[in-house]
């Protein structure tokens, strides 16, 4: 099952997400906050600050004292960094499948990592979320070409409430050289169970 979860965007966009307990119940719901920073000490060329925590008194609002991640998605400082944001990043994308969903709107089309002259390394990032805490949500980054997982790029999480997650392996040379479309297999870690992401990216260093 997929569910998208529509952002509203303008300086700031909210995330509301609604969490569960185990036996069903509605729980608290966590808020994500996105907010443009502008060039300054947190982000010298802008970006995004990403605030997010959850909802104790039920409001609606995150408020100063439910907050409990503070986070900076920061624009490119050269040309020898380059962001590549996926296409949905005004939408939350969930799955309880156990075997993993690619979402067709989640796609980099035409990608080759040999148009990124010099570059020497890759990792892939994203928030991650789970409405279980003893069910993980797992990311991997996918060939949609050649319908295939790209090794070393999983991100998992347990967390609740989304947690920014990002590749610790350089997985340059797992990319295929080749033009595909680059996609991402999202999977809860029990059937049945969802588990949600947002704002997944690559980024690319050069030499």
């Amino acid at each position: 099952m997929k569910i998208k979860i529509a952002l509203t965007f303008a300086f700031i966009a909210s995330l509301f997400v609604y969490g569960c307990t185990k036996q069903g119940d509605v729980g608290q719901s966590s808020l994500l906050n996105l907010i443009t920073e502008t060039p300054g000490p947190n982000c010298a060329n802008g970006g995004i600050k990403v605030v997010s925590g959850v909802d104790a008194n039920r409001n609606g609002v995150l408020e100063d004292n439910e907050i409990q991640n503070v986070k900076y998605v920061c624009n490119a400082s050269s040309d020898k960094q380059v962001i590549m944001y996926f296409p949905a990043n005004g939408v939350a994308y969930s799955t309880s499948s156990a075997v993993g969903y690619v979402d067709s709107v989640e796609v980099i089309r035409d990608f080759n990592i040999l148009n990124y002259a010099n570059a020497d390394s890759i990792n892939f990032s994203s928030y991650l979320q789970t409405t279980d805490p003893n069910v993980s949500c797992t990311l991997n980054l996918y060939d949609s070409t050649n319908k295939a997982i790209i090794n070393n790029t999983a991100l998992t999480s347990n967390s609740t409430i989304g947690e920014f997650k990002t590749t610790s392996v350089n997985f340059l040379n797992d990319v295929p050289k080749a033009t595909i479309k680059l996609g991402i297999l999202a999977k809860s870690g029990q059937e049945g169970t969802e588990v949600r992401y947002y704002l997944p990216m690559i980024t690319i260093y050069r030499q």
